[in-house]
């Protein structure tokens, strides 16, 4: 296989191919800003598959048992998967406010039964965005809750389109340096110290925990369970505008009354639905769904 320098450049028409089959799959936007970003990880497969040449590689995955497993590995390269521990705190802080008000709510109204929350994180890539919000909802104010001889139960559930980052995420074992955003009190609490400076989540978030893999573009088709917060940050960037639009409207359709939509700031401005009101924050974009 020749080396990637080696490699041909691609013409317009024949990266215009390879933008559309991403797009069609995966409804992910590839810009013409990202052509290298293409040509790297696409030298990087070919070489390891013995290709020559973009359009060989290109029929193969649409030909033979082995096509879909190739698109994955494929989609993994081609999918962003950068990730930390309490990335954007301003947001994460919203979620759990969010999470304490629905407790004050119930402990005011007296109503009988746990209090129940469930978070949906879409693009969770490798775990870390869910174990945070994890720790963040295993820390609220849950003293007067118990004190009328109830419960705080919250569960929640990552989504990616990528495999091996599911993969990951499930296992939740990660190098110390991945946690240097994590503070010291938490770490103690939420993660066991294995060899070589790598940590596990423990299993009582874990256990809170559930990774499944999904491609945001066909919410359309998935079950329509409703969630109480709904966290995507840095994920639409990648779509088209309408695109975005339509995947918005399946998160508002997936939120409980009452429930939280946090977007990135950005990624989806002036968005417009009769079921939602603007949260008034300065440093991030988020919903409430009307009914609460």
């Amino acid at each position: 296989m020749a080396a990637y320098e080696e490699l041909p450049d691609m013409d317009s028409e024949e990266f215009k191919r390879w933008q559309s089959l991403l797009e069609q799959r995966t409804g992910v936007w590839l810009a013409e800003n990202r052509k290298s970003f293409l040509l790297t990880n696409l030298a990087q497969r070919m070489r390891e598959r013995g290709f020559e040449s973009y359009q060989s590689y290109f029929d193969s995955l649409d030909n033979g048992v082995g096509s879909a497993l190739e698109w994955a590995s494929l989609v993994d390269l081609l999918t962003v998967h950068e990730t930390r521990f309490f990335r954007d705190m301003a947001s994460m802080d919203l979620v759990r406010n969010h999470i304490q008000k629905l407790i004050n709510k119930a402990v005011n109204q007296q109503q009988e039964g746990p209090v129940n929350a469930q978070v949906w994180s879409v693009g969770c890539s490798t775990g870390e965005e869910v174990y945070s919000l994890a720790m963040l909802a295993s820390d609220v104010d849950t003293s007067a809750l118990q004190k009328q001889g109830r419960n705080f139960y919250f569960g929640l559930t990552g989504v990616d389109i990528s495999f091996p980052a599911l993969a990951q995420a499930r296992e939740a074992i990660y190098h110390q340096r991945k946690l240097y955003s994590v503070p010291p009190e938490m770490l103690d609490t939420y993660f066991d110290s294995l060899a070589d400076g790598y940590y596990q989540v423990r299993n009582q978030l874990r256990h809170r925990t559930c990774f499944v893999q999904a491609n945001v573009k066909e919410l359309e088709s998935s079950p329509k369970q409703l969630y109480d917060v709904i966290y995507c940050q840095n994920v639409l960037i990648y779509f088209q505008n309408e695109r975005r639009e339509k995947i918005v409207e399946q998160f508002i359709s997936r939120l409980s009354p009452g429930g939280l939509l946090v977007l990135g700031p950005g990624e989806l401005n002036n968005v417009s639905h009769p079921l939602i009101e603007k949260v008034s924050t300065k440093h991030c974009q988020a919903y409430l769904r009307a009914g609460g």
